[in-house]
């Protein structure tokens, strides 16, 4: 018995040793669904018969001992038959890597693996959903599956690659500008965004500017008057330059031009960092660091935060303000409040990008602002800056925590490897977690600004879509648990994920983009990913009523995406829309094509 068990893995290694005698071997002649049914499938490809017409990932040629598929190989070489890499199929339970180039000079960046990292929809495994350069890309036996279904070869190729899509940067200096730097802008137009500033929803949600402390920025910038609060002089023109960036992005009305654009004014704020991070810590280095975090491609945006957050940290901001009445400027408050904002965002662009959080959580004190109320109203909310209403951003923080959860009990490097039980029971508590927070959102009507309710609105609903599509999603994982369930029930846990992705998509036609043109920059992420969720349902049941009207859906938020753009938005967003927006016009015609495929077999 021991002389076999050591002589067989010989055989293998020689090949040819023992060829010509015929070998025992346990046959497979039923996919897992057959067989657990006890019936006799016809072990058809790419789907046997039970499979195809149940709409289910078919795993008949997967349970094949994988070394015997080694055995057969060096045979397929030498036949006439065409090489694997032509038949590559994730029928075959292989994936077979394409050739990745060669990278120029230096490490590349990694693919994250966050939400849609390996995503699948009733076990077909599409691979990353959002990558570095903020679009989806696929992996090989996902691209397989894309193929056979829509009969189209090579459509979304160019967005599997490992290497960041570069966005075009801010242009440069015109000839003849040389050294010479952007003017401050005028003081009057200054005050005037920052009271405008004030008022939008940017203001109300992320509250990035304190008014008594910007008072010392001005004077440090324009009068060269420096103090404890404003002790830099390239800081606080740095904090002038971004915030004139920012605000005329988000304070100033769609269409209407302003003497200076968004991006001459973020091209200056950048050029001055290296001069800004020569200054010791400072609050307008803070202030600064956070409002260019707002906009940009993904390494920028990181960057940016990462940079933003290691201020909070020296500033103190991650613990709660403790002696409140002795600072009489709030300049604690307004450091937490910058914390929160490092918080915020840190959380939504792990869950977007998968890239793991920079801010921990374990050296954070995550005590929230105290908000007393008499008869319902709102009266007061501290550590806030009380001259504004920030119920909007108390509301952000609590999402925040929510998505924080999400990432790490389902896509943290730990929470990919628990059990299938484990996970379920996490997607019901994160569930919970998510409804109560809801229900927990207060109703923005009684606010004075009707354009900023609306804004408000969005944002919030379109994130509990989203978050909603990334806890269920999930449970596509449990191959075994998906195996036994109608994934197109309206309890299950993947048709949740469906139709909070298609609610997502609804709410975004409900935009008005001269009016409310911010919206693109708040949610294109969202958009596209809930784009895929419903491209892939589509694909998985082609012949659907419903398929029809969700590609109808992904049309209409297709030309919509475009209306979103005016004279005032960074060229970097404009970049990331016009890719969002061919890769969602990709994504309509492989849907369309699937669905005409499957109607055209279906009359055969």
């Amino acid at each position: 018995m021991n002389h076999l068990a050591s002589v067989i893995p010989v055989q293998r290694l020689n090949g040819n040793a023992g060829a010509n005698r015929p070998r025992r071997s346990r046959r497979t002649y039923a996919c897992d669904s057959c067989s657990i049914k006890k019936i006799k499938c016809d072990r058809a490809t790419p789907q046997c018969d039970w499979c195809y017409h149940h709409n289910i990932p078919c795993t008949f040629t997967r349970n094949r001992d994988s070394s015997r598929s080694s055995l057969r190989q060096p045979r397929s070489e030498n036949s006439s038959s065409p090489s694997p890499h032509a038949n590559r199929s994730m029928r075959h339970g292989r994936k077979i890597l394409p050739e990745l180039p060669v990278p120029e000079y230096g490490p590349q960046a990694v693919a994250p693996q966050g939400f849609g990292a390996d995503i699948c929809l009733a076990g077909q495994t599409l691979g990353n959903i959002c990558g570095f350069n903020g679009l989806p890309f696929f992996s090989p036996s996902g691209l397989e599956w894309i193929r056979a279904r829509t009969g189209e070869d090579g459509s979304l190729d160019r967005y599997c690659t490992m290497r960041p899509i570069t966005w075009p940067r801010l242009a440069e200096k015109r000839a003849g500008e040389g050294d010479r730097r952007l003017s401050l802008p005028d003081k009057s137009l200054l005050l005037e965004q920052m009271e405008a500033f004030e008022k939008s929803v940017c203001g109300q949600i992320l509250p990035l500017v304190n008014r008594a402390c910007f008072e010392y920025t001005i004077r440090a910038a324009y009068e060269k008057e420096l103090s404890a609060i404003s002790p830099g002089l390239s800081s606080a023109r740095v904090c002038i330059f971004a915030f004139m960036a920012l605000s005329s992005f988000f304070a100033g009305q769609p269409h209407v031009d302003k003497i200076v654009t968004a991006d001459e004014y973020a091209r200056e704020a950048q050029d001055l960092l290296p001069e800004m991070l020569k200054e010791s810590v400072t609050l307008d280095g803070l202030q600064a660091l956070a409002m260019l975090a707002t906009s940009g491609d993904m390494l920028s945006v990181e960057l940016m935060l990462s940079t933003a957050t290691r201020f909070v940290f020296h500033l103190q901001g991650n613990v709660y303000p403790e002696d409140i009445e002795s600072d009489p400027l709030r300049v604690k408050m307004h450091v937490r409040n910058l914390f929160w904002f490092c918080f915020i965002h840190d959380k939504i662009f792990s869950l977007r990008t998968g890239l793991q959080p920079i801010v921990d959580i374990m050296n954070c004190d995550l005590t929230l602002p105290q908000m007393q109320s008499m008869n319902g109203q709102l009266e007061s909310l501290q550590p806030f800056y009380p001259q504004l209403n920030h119920t909007m951003f108390l509301t952000l923080i609590r999402l925040s925590l929510v998505q924080s959860k999400i990432y790490h009990g389902l896509y943290s490097f730990s929470a990919q490897r628990q059990s299938d039980a484990d996970l379920l029971a996490t997607i019901r508590s994160l569930d919970i977690a998510l409804d109560e927070w809801r229900s927990s959102v207060p109703a923005f009507s009684g606010l004075s600004i009707h354009q900023e309710n609306r804004l408000a609105e969005f944002l919030f609903e379109m994130q509990y879509h989203y978050c909603m599509a990334a806890i269920h999603q999930t449970s596509s994982r449990c191959t075994a648990w998906v195996r036994n369930q109608d994934t197109r029930a309206a309890g299950s846990s993947l048709a949740l994920s469906v139709a909070a992705s298609r609610s997502a998509l609804r709410k975004f036609l409900e935009t008005d983009p001269q009016r409310e043109g911010q919206f693109l920059l708040l949610g294109l992420p969202e958009l596209s990913t809930s784009a895929i969720h419903l491209f892939s349902n589509i694909l998985m049941s082609p012949l659907e009523d419903r398929s029809d009207t969700d590609l109808s859906l992904m049309r209409e938020v297709l030309e919509h995406i475009g209306k979103h753009i005016w004279r005032q938005t960074p060229t970097t967003f404009i970049a990331q829309v016009s890719l969002v927006e061919e890769f969602m016009g990709d994504l309509y015609h492989l849907a369309e094509m699937a669905i005409l495929k499957a109607r055209r077999e279906n009359e055969h």
